[in-house]
């Protein structure tokens, strides 16, 4: 459904809306940014609709619930938010206690967790192992607040044995090794909304190269799919102007201990010589 499409739909007069549902399709079309931080009790409380007029309402849209509606908006919301509209909206209704934002902050990462759990493609995710087991090399790209994801991928596939470098920026210094970098490598880019350009930049340079691509991304609609020859979707919703990336944090513990289950013995020495570096240089207390 295009997006222009849809929010003519909110109005539309074929749907026999009364005047409260009218209201309600007003505000969301005008408002359909903040909407992705209200649940159901806030759109009540701002509109001064009951809750029976707002599923009323939605299902005569073509959603089940209000989630899902939510949900479906978000998709449009995020690719547009600014780091001042998520901090603006976001706590709209949060008391400013630590216990309230400590709630609120956990909870969407769960959120996040539970929505990866039941949405999970394992086929996917399994073509994605196979392509990292027979890499010779691992390039992640991950630029911005992402960066610190590729940063630990790097230092977790080394750990294993497995050859990987990171690039973290668009700046021409990420490039002086391109030359070294084996052609059957794997590249893995990672990117959520709002997608920096730093990556997709890089990511479309090794695309242009003849590099197989794996996309680590929240959306199918993400600018990272028609780049990459498998694209794996995580939920990283966030609030106010922090990321939430517990997601794809434990996609990389997957992937990673799945490699070290196919390749034990592999695993192991190369565990065993990362302990005696590691013993012998002092990197730990």
């Amino acid at each position: 459904m295009e997006n222009i499409n849809f929010f003519d739909r909110l109005t539309d007069s074929s749907l026999t809306l009364n005047k409260y549902e009218t209201r309600l399709a007003e505000y969301i079309k005008e408002n359909y940014k903040k909407i992705s931080f209200l649940d159901i009790m806030d759109i009540s409380k701002i509109t001064s609709v009951d809750l029976e007029h707002i599923i009323s309402y939605i299902n005569k849209v073509g959603f089940s619930d209000y989630e899902s509606f939510r949900n479906f908006i978000r998709e449009f919301a995020m690719l547009e938010l600014k780091s001042t509209d998520r901090f603006e909206f976001s706590l709209v209704n949060v008391n400013p206690k630590i216990n309230n934002i400590k709630n609120l902050i956990i909870n969407k990462e769960i959120s996040n967790l539970n929505k990866m759990m039941e949405n999970f493609d394992e086929s996917v995710f399994y073509s994605i192992i196979e392509e990292i087991y027979k890499a010779p090399e691992i390039i992640i790209i991950g630029t911005r607040s992402s960066s610190v994801i590729a940063i630990y991928a790097e230092q977790m596939f080394n750990k294993l044995g497995k050859k990987a470098t990171k690039i973290i920026s668009d700046g021409t210094d990420s490039f002086n090794k391109f030359s070294l970098f084996d052609h059957d490598s794997i590249v893995i880019s990672i990117a959520f909304a709002r997608y920096p350009k730093e990556t997709i930049r890089v990511t479309n340079f090794f695309k242009k190269n003849n590099f197989k691509i794996v996309s680590i991304t929240d959306n199918i609609m993400s600018p990272l799919t028609p780049l990459s020859d498998i694209t794996f979707t995580i939920p990283c919703e966030s609030i106010s102007i922090t990321d939430f990336y517990a997601t794809p944090f434990s996609v990389i513990n997957i992937i990673i201990v799945l490699l070290s289950q196919l390749d034990k013995e592999g695993s192991i020495s190369y565990l065993n010589k990362f302990e005696t570096t590691a013993k012998d240089y002092g990197f730990y207390f």
